[in-house]
């Protein structure tokens, strides 16, 4: 079986990183996160090839395109992030409010 060539490899990262982005925009992280396995087996293989070194230079302009396109997908998961991070704020409020009441409740009754 011939060995995938390191332009093959570039061109399947490159297609796995527009997934992904499609992905993160979509809000399925979990999709993301399969693909991103996936594309680190791409990504391995690719720094595992014995010319590499010597077609580096070829691949940079596309290399720079994945790295573009998951800045992209790294903010859209830093704002889901911030997202969930206030509804969790919330909920933590909502909890809080609620034992208030119900301790209110209790040394009410305690009281009658």
């Amino acid at each position: 079986m011939p060995a995938i060539s390191p332009q093959s490899h570039v061109q399947n990262i490159l297609r796995i990183s527009h997934e992904m982005y499609g992905q993160a925009k979509q809000g399925d992280w979990a999709t993301f996160t399969r693909l991103e396995a996936k594309r680190e087996k791409i990504i391995t293989a690719l720094f595992a090839h014995p010319h590499i070194n010597v077609m580096l230079e070829t691949l940079a302009a596309t290399l720079r395109q994945v790295m573009t396109i998951d800045n992209k997908s790294m903010a859209l998961g830093e704002r889901e992030k911030q997202r969930l991070a206030g509804e969790m704020a919330g909920l933590n409020q909502h909890h809080q409010a609620a034992r208030v009441y119900q301790l209110a409740s209790m040394n009410e009754s305690l009281s009658s």
